[in-house]
């Protein structure tokens, strides 16, 4: 092969290096945003499970409480019950049979209440003014015993007590749960979003590991046209060297055969000229 075809050879090769320059540094490039994405995701997904993890810890300790809570409203319910007991008995002994005073003044809010709310007849109006007023009578009725009971005022008062407390530890217990079911669809939540963004981790990271491998093949291309091209450039480098060679013996040969001539005049005596002598002096023959 000419040195000719090996520069055509080595413009071609070095056409194809910039290509697959072009080629691995665009292919880099892509690595280099698939990597910071996939850190990006990776920082996501570890704050969406601490986060859940929080969650899931607060609604660990707020499901303790309502277990806590609900023991404690059982046993205020099983003394409420044991009150309750204790009071119809001494109800039984000191007041009247019929209603209690707890539902005289239930039935008395109720008639009051429709009295401000409905439009009456004027019959209907009497008749709820006279069931008022009789009812009126047998709560005044039972405060006076109550008055005069202690013993069952007492209790009464402590079953009131007790069904307060009872009644906000219901709530409580109420609060506590729907605070545990919060902190419960916030950890799902977390945890659904973080094993959406794993998801979409995957599909990068396998992005990213194709991308890699295109880039490293691009490159492994590259440094061969470059070994390539250098080797070329030494086959060039080493054809010129042998040309600048053969040209050298050409033309000392061209000069020793020239030289040889003039010597054989020179030993026939023939006149020779300062140029003759120059050139037998060059070729050592004198």
């Amino acid at each position: 092969m000419s040195i000719e075809e090996l520069q055509k050879k080595r413009e071609e090769l070095r056409k194809k290096l910039g290509e697959v320059k072009e080629i691995r540094e665009r292919f880099n490039e892509k690595t280099k945003q698939l990597r910071e994405k996939r850190l990006e995701l990776a920082a996501q997904i570890k704050k969406y499970k601490q986060e859940g993890l929080r969650h899931k810890e607060q609604r660990d300790e707020t499901n303790i409480r309502v277990a806590k809570s609900k023991e404690r409203r059982r046993e205020l319910n099983k003394e409420y019950k044991e009150i309750r007991k204790e009071i119809e008995r001494l109800r039984k002994k000191y007041l009247p049979e019929g209603e209690s005073l707890d539902f005289l003044n239930k039935r008395k809010e109720e008639l009051e209440f429709r009295q401000m709310t409905h439009q009456l007849s004027k019959r209907e109006e009497q008749e709820l003014v006279e069931e008022l007023s009789r009812l009126s009578e047998k709560i005044k009725e039972r405060k006076k015993i109550l008055e005069k009971t202690p013993e069952l005022k007492e209790i009464m008062e402590k079953e009131r007590i007790i069904k307060e407390k009872g009644d906000k530890e219901h709530i409580r217990v109420r609060e506590l749960a729907d605070k545990a079911q919060e902190e419960h669809l916030r950890m799902m939540e977390c945890f659904n979003k973080s094993d959406e963004l794993y998801k979409e981790l995957k599909k990068i990271q396998k992005e990213y590991i194709m991308a890699r491998l295109d880039a490293d093949k691009a490159h492994k291309q590259f440094v061969s046209y470059i070994k390539e091209i250098r080797e070329i450039e030494e086959q060039m480098e080493s054809m010129k060297k042998k040309e600048k060679v053969d040209k050298i013996q050409k033309e000392r040969s061209a000069i020793q055969k020239k030289a040889d001539d003039v010597y054989e005049r020179f030993k026939r005596g023939e006149k020779l000229s300062t140029e003759d002598f120059m050139l037998l002096q060059k070729a050592g023959l004198i």
